[in-house]
């Protein structure tokens, strides 16, 4: 019973290892491409991809949003400018992005930057047991009120490990007002749609080096975006992990984490309502065929 117990206490210590050293890493890239991270927006995909979310945000009149992973604020920036949310908090692991996002909003939208707050966090483990600082050095999260939306868009992509994923959901759910309080997550849907592994990225973005983690049920890979329409400069280039349980939409199954934690009325927004997709159908036949990205909303029981 002791080595049983040992062996556990090994595996356990060696799993919070891992993490750590994952955390380190990803905090490190996105700190490096903070800067350029704000031009994203201007790739093909992006344009789809902002115009899904807003359909799953729909009219945000005076509502409170949490956006987990929100980086720089793009979506948040949508929200408030788009769909007229009264406030959105974006949480990120990367205070570069944080900050490059806020003096970008402040500079550029200055009317907007009193409607969005910018705290520092690592959403695998639990907001409630760590400091979440805000950039303003005072503004604390809706603990007790919780919110309206929460947004996790492209966090569970960034989840090294099953419990790191249990971790991401499991903050979803605690800020998540219950009785309707609504989900919005863009997740990575097929790692090998051609038209994204190919090299090119006909839609800006492509994957590479795709393969299975040891040990854990997802995979790794590496995601190239090329922000020069010309073709001519170098991409960025960044790791990313998904889990096979967002991939295969399994979280919205009996028995998935999103279920488990109270998540009902799953539903994929069609990328085909996306005005750009509209309006060249055959340029983004590929996309609609077999799409690489899902836009998933869900409620809170």
């Amino acid at each position: 019973m002791l080595s049983a117990h040992k062996a556990t206490y090994t595996n356990n210590q060696s799993q919070t290892v891992k993490m750590a050293a994952d955390l380190e890493s990803s905090k490190k890239q996105y700190n490096t491409f903070a800067p350029i991270y704000l031009s994203v927006d201007q790739l093909p995909a992006s344009k789809v991809e902002t115009e899904l979310v807003l359909t799953a945000l729909g009219d945000c009149t005076g509502l409170h949003i949490l956006d987990l992973g929100g980086g720089t604020g793009l979506h948040a920036r949508e929200a408030v400018q788009f769909a007229n949310a009264a406030q959105v908090d974006v949480v990120d692991i990367s205070r570069e992005m944080l900050i490059n996002g806020s003096q970008s909003l402040s500079k550029e939208f200055p009317e907007q930057a009193s409607k969005i707050r910018w705290f520092e966090a690592d959403l695998s483990k639990s907001l409630d047991e760590q400091p979440v600082p805000c950039l303003d050095g005072t503004s604390k999260l809706r603990t007790e009120e919780g919110y309206d939306i929460v947004m996790a868009n492209w966090l569970f992509d960034h989840a090294t490990s099953y419990e790191a994923l249990k971790g991401m959901y499991a903050n979803v759910a605690r800020y998540l007002k219950p009785h309707g309080g609504r989900f919005v997550n863009v997740r990575v849907f097929n790692l090998r749609a051609k038209f994204i592994t190919n090299g090119n990225g006909k839609y800006g973005a492509y994957f590479r080096d795709i393969e299975r983690i040891e040990g854990e049920p997802g995979y790794k890979y590496g995601c190239g975006m090329q922000l020069d329409p010309t073709g001519k400069a170098e991409p960025f280039y960044f790791g990313a992990s998904s889990m096979d349980e967002t991939l295969e939409l399994r979280d919205g199954e009996e028995g998935g984490l999103g279920r488990q934690l109270g998540l009902s009325q799953f539903w994929v927004v069609p990328p085909e309502e996306s005005k750009t997709v509209k309006g060249d159908e055959e340029y983004w036949r590929e996309f609609v065929e077999e799409p690489n990205l899902r836009v998933v909303v869900a409620r809170k029981e």
